[in-house]
């Protein structure tokens, strides 16, 4: 979909329509309120490019929920399983909170875990959840991502982080059987691809790739399956 720049919230709000995201006025506020504490705290700390602080809305919120639609069909196919579970996901390498924030304010009835190894963006994100009355189904963990617990994640997110294979070892371990890893990517990925081949035939996993167009810049949602037959 072409879409001219987003310069405003309202410009927003009509915007994901057009990707068949509906985002009512209590959302929009979340959104606002995010918008004006990231600008706050990356004035003292790293959290996006400040030469894109004008875009924020467009190449960091529509961008974190442009895949929205498909991650909740994926979802729909899971709980069409016996006495399904609600819906946890794993954010790595959160940052700026981007895409998980964007998401935990879409979905009120999922459960986040942002896991951040750097100290100053995970209190970042600690005050962030708290201000935006999240607290209750997110929760910032400040740690690198090998200290967690195996297969506890439905989903397992993650975005301009790390290459292909690389997200793939991390993620494996703490996936559910028939979980999903959920990669979001900017660039051509058939190198990529290419070079996580033998871990996804290694490990039966299944690939899937979404793609969509935000101003004209292409962007690509790699989901990796953690399938019940796999090892």
């Amino acid at each position: 979909m072409n879409t001219r720049q987003i310069d405003s919230f309202e410009n927003f709000q009509h915007v994901t329509k057009g990707y068949n995201i509906e985002i009512n006025n209590n959302q929009l506020d979340l959104f606002k309120r995010y918008y004006k504490i990231l600008l706050e705290w990356n004035k003292k700390i790293n959290l996006i490019s400040r030469r894109g602080e004008d875009s924020i809305i467009e190449k960091h919120f529509l961008d974190s929920i442009v895949f929205l639609p498909e991650i909740e069909n994926l979802i729909n196919h899971n709980q069409g399983r016996i006495n399904p579970a609600p819906t946890n996901l794993l954010d790595i390498g959160s940052g700026g909170g981007f895409p998980a924030i964007p998401l935990a304010i879409m979905k009120p009835d999922w459960d986040f875990v942002l896991c951040e190894s750097i100290k100053k963006k995970a209190g970042f994100l600690t005050t962030l959840v708290k201000e935006l009355n999240l607290e209750k189904r997110v929760t910032i963990i400040n740690d690198r991502v090998e200290t967690l617990s195996n297969n506890q994640f439905d989903f397992i997110t993650a975005r301009a982080i790390a290459k292909l294979d690389i997200l793939i070892k991390y993620a494996l371990p703490l996936l559910k059987k028939d979980g999903h890893l959920l990669a979001y990517k900017a660039k051509d990925i058939d190198d990529e691809i290419k070079t996580a081949e033998e871990i996804i035939k290694k490990n039966k996993l299944k690939l899937k790739i979404f793609s969509k167009e935000i101003n004209g810049v292409e962007r690509k949602l790699i989901v990796i399956r953690h399938c019940e037959e796999s090892t």
